[in-house]
């Protein structure tokens, strides 16, 4: 491209302005490589950050490709909503998005005064790419210690590591008919993706577990099982229906992308359908949902569904924390299990709702800083523990 339609074609896709086409487009122009310099001179012209060159060849950058491209047409500011967001916020999604993962290196321009002076000494690690394997025979591989490449064969099934932190199991021989099964589990501070043998991909969110058969070979369906929240992308099967048990519902699909948060200190178990269709079940109760809605089943065994805004629901895919009209229990609850740490509310707890983003890559004091910005919430820092005040 000229430099001058170039130019332009960033600043209206920063912007929004963009149709779904168009930006389709666009993005497909960036992924190919051309104009790689001057698309990066540019960039830094429209955000006024400078661009570490290395990090143009990270290698989470297709999944940030392939996931958050829609990010951009978020509902930036709501009513009675304490906003996070401001314009440079626009710019890091789409810059994530054309493949510049900075790490967190200007999501948000903040000071930190406003943390209590004895957090500076208090030093809290952001999570980080991890998990435990567990054999059938009970043996456990810590996936961040093991070296990448092929780590064994199981059943026919060849089990790898790469080295952008993903776990593949790919067919290699005859499958067996009674297939053993797997374990992939995060701790606090973890998260970790794993493509299963018919081809699925699920992102494992922290303090989660999915366990699976080594093969889907010779079974009626694809059974899996999950604690915590994941994100699946199910690969098309007609003759084999894609299940996961979660708490006390199952959601059955032939091939789709949606998300599943069952946690056990959340309210609700809540799967969220991004493309496709899936029938969400749980007793008696059967719900079909369609993209972009989300089913609720309640700690009163009720099942129900409403219209939801995907992209807060699977940013933490992306490695970034998105609220949208969260309360302060719920946005803690994130940051207790991303950063691993304890959570103690002391006096009356604020009633407002917080909504924007920041990257899970940031240091824990930038993003308590940020909450406190919009005046609602104060923190201190005491080793692990974050102390949430009026």
């Amino acid at each position: 491209m000229e430099k001058k339609t170039l130019q332009y074609t960033l600043r209206q896709y920063i912007q929004g302005k963009l149709s779904e086409e168009n930006s389709r487009a666009f993005l497909s122009y960036v992924k190919s490589g051309k104009d790689k310099i001057l698309l990066q001179e540019l960039i830094q012209e429209v955000l006024e950050d400078p661009i570490d060159q290395h990090l143009l060849d990270d290698p989470t950058l297709l999944a940030v490709l392939d996931n958050t491209w829609d990010q951009l047409h978020l509902q930036i500011n709501k009513p009675k909503t304490r906003s996070l967001w401001d314009w440079k916020r626009i710019g890091a999604i789409a810059a994530a998005i054309i493949g510049l993962f900075f790490i967190g290196r200007w999501f948000f321009a903040v000071e930190h005064k406003s943390v209590a002076p004895q957090a500076a000494q208090n030093v809290i690690s952001p999570g980080k790419q991890s998990a435990t394997l567990t054999l059938a025979n009970g043996k456990q591989i810590r996936l961040h210690e093991a070296q990448n490449g092929r780590l064994l064969e199981q059943s026919g099934i060849r089990i790898s590591k790469t080295t952008d932190g993903q776990l593949i199991y790919e067919v290699s021989g005859k499958t067996q008919g009674d297939s053993e099964h797997n374990t992939l589990s995060t701790t606090k501070g973890e998260t970790y993706r794993i493509k299963l043998p018919d081809g699925t991909l699920v992102w494992l969110n922290a303090a989660s577990s999915l366990s699976y058969p080594v093969s889907f070979a010779n079974q009626k369906d694809r059974t899996v099982a999950l604690t915590g929240e994941a994100y699946f992308e199910v690969a098309k099967d007609a003759k084999q229906p894609f299940i996961v048990q979660a708490a006390d519902q199952q959601v059955k699909v032939l091939g789709t992308h949606f998300n599943v948060n069952s946690y056990a200190d959340e309210s609700a178990v809540q799967t969220t359908l991004l493309e496709g269709r899936v029938q969400v079940s749980s007793h008696n109760q059967k719900l079909l949902l369609a993209p972009g809605e989300q089913s609720s089943l309640t700690a009163h065994g009720v099942l129900k569904s409403h219209p939801i805004d995907t992209a807060p629901v699977i940013a933490w895919t992306n490695n970034e924390f998105m609220f949208d009209e969260d309360d302060i229990e719920s946005v803690m609850r994130k940051v207790a299990r991303w950063y691993n740490v304890e959570v103690i509310y002391q006096g009356k707890k604020t009633t407002e709702k917080f909504g924007g983003g920041i990257s899970r890559f940031d240091d824990v004091q930038k993003v308590l800083s940020l909450l406190e910005k919009t005046g609602a919430v104060h923190f201190r820092i005491d080793g692990k523990k974050i102390h949430v005040l009026p």
